[in-house]
């Protein structure tokens, strides 16, 4: 694997899929219903809950990778012979 591959492959398997699993799970919950209101689905509030708890998660996750860009540009350019 090439030496810039494996900072991204790294970045989706440790945050990436997680991320995707929560969503997915989120989804189904939502799709699937509880039957707890009367239409079959989640609450007005539930889901309200649920998409704010998937964008304070997208937030953070925004962070996270802004923080490994930086690192592994750090890395780069250090690993870079200085002409």
């Amino acid at each position: 694997m090439e030496d810039t591959l494996v900072p991204i492959v790294v970045v989706f398997i440790v945050i990436g899929l997680p991320v995707i699993g929560v969503f997915m799970l989120a989804l189904a919950k939502i799709l699937k219903g509880d039957g707890k209101s009367s239409r079959g689905g989640l609450s007005e509030t539930e889901e309200t809950r649920l998409i704010q708890d998937i964008h304070r998660s997208l937030s953070k996750l925004e962070e996270r990778i802004d923080t490994l860009e930086t690192v592994i540009l750090d890395r780069e350019s250090r690993a870079k012979p200085k002409s």
